[in-house]
């Protein structure tokens, strides 16, 4: 499936992936996690152990009003999901999410915390 590879402060890259925690875990750490709790069908793998805070660059998720959801350090995998399945991203996602992502503090349209 294609997914982007974000770092923080880095262009993201396009590549080809398998839609398994095997494939995931080789590209992020032992330790992943996912953020699927967007309003758009993607979501966004990241490993959970890579929290330090104060090192080097990290990704800010916020939601449209400005509340902080989730700190990111090192790399994140956008997916596309399509009924609760990871898939490849659309031509249209991968274009908009590159853009988005070149950022290292986001807003997205998220769920309310008591909708998870």
């Amino acid at each position: 499936m294609r997914a982007l590879l974000c770092e923080p402060m880095r262009v993201p890259v396009v590549i080809n992936t398998d839609d398994s925690l095997y494939a995931f875990q080789r590209l992020l750490g032992k330790h992943i996690d996912i953020a699927d709790d967007i309003l758009e069908p993607i979501a966004i793998v990241y490993n959970q152990a890579d929290y330090h805070p104060g090192l080097g660059n990290v990704f800010f998720i916020c939601d449209l009003c400005g509340d902080l959801r989730y700190v990111i350090t090192d790399r994140i995998l956008i997916i596309g999901i399509q009924n609760d399945v990871p898939c490849s991203l659309t031509d249209e996602q991968i274009k908009r999410f590159t853009h988005i992502f070149r950022s290292t503090v986001l807003y997205l349209p998220m769920k309310e915390a008591t909708e998870q």
